[in-house]
Formats: structure tokens, C-alpha cells, sequence
């Protein structure tokens, strides 16, 4: 019994980490099109991005689709850099992106993140 109660408080320390473990901030996010690179580093553009990457959903099964809206590179504090292709509807205001290191497996983008991310870039296509 005494082992079943040792083992039990691990894995809730180990539950109770993940939880708590706190995120690599982003520091900058890069879009490339095929026409233009845009650098993010200021505050809002930063939370928007962090939120839509920290919420995706994953689709089941492998994907295969075409060329992505943009390359998108998220630099974190400590300097690793995660690539990503996103691919965003501008009139349905939809999304979904699919991480370099896992090309096959497409992570769908919340609505709201859809909307705010799709708001963010067209005001910067619009100037």
C-alpha cells in the first residue's frame, strides 16, 4: 500500500509541473509571403500569435495540402526558433498550421485567433 501512495504523490508532483511549468516567451515572430517579410515584436501582435499557437486543436489523420499562405518563424527567448506554415482565409477568417517538425499533422486555429490573426495581417497589407 505504502508504494501505491508514493507512486500516486509522483505523478501528481509530475501532473502539478506540467501545469505550472511556465511557457518560453516569444521575443519575435517572422511571416514570409511570396512577396514580403514582416518582423512581429511589439506586445499585441506577440499575444496574438503566442494565443493562437497555445490553443490549436490537432486535426486527426496526415494532411497533405499546398503551398501555405505564409512561413511563419517564431523565435523564443532562449533563441529556438519554430517554423511553421500558416495558411489563413482571409474571407472566412479561418486557419490552421502545420509545425516544420511535424509536416504531416495540421493544427487547426481557434476562431477567435483565426479572426485576430487575419485582422492583424490585413492591416498590414492595407498600409
Amino acid at each position: 500500500m505504502r508504494k501505491i501512495g508514493i507512486i500516486s504523490l509522483m505523478i501528481l508532483l509530475v501532473f502539478i509541473y506540467i501545469l505550472v511549468r511556465p511557457n518560453p516567451e516569444i521575443v519575435s515572430v517572422s511571416l514570409i509571403s511570396e512577396t514580403a517579410e514582416t518582423a512581429y515584436t511589439d506586445n499585441d501582435s506577440i499575444r496574438i500569435f503566442k494565443d493562437a499557437i497555445r490553443t490549436v486543436k490537432k486535426v486527426r489523420g496526415a494532411v497533405d495540402v499546398g503551398p501555405p499562405t505564409y512561413r511563419m518563424n517564431v523565435t523564443y527567448a532562449d533563441t529556438e526558433v519554430v517554423k511553421f506554415s500558416l495558411y489563413l482565409d482571409f474571407e472566412t477568417k479561418s486557419g490552421f498550421l502545420i509545425k516544420d517538425s511535424n509536416s504531416e499533422k495540421m493544427l487547426k486555429l481557434k476562431d477567435r485567433s483565426s479572426r485576430e490573426l487575419t485582422d492583424l495581417l490585413s492591416k498590414v497589407s492595407t498600409n
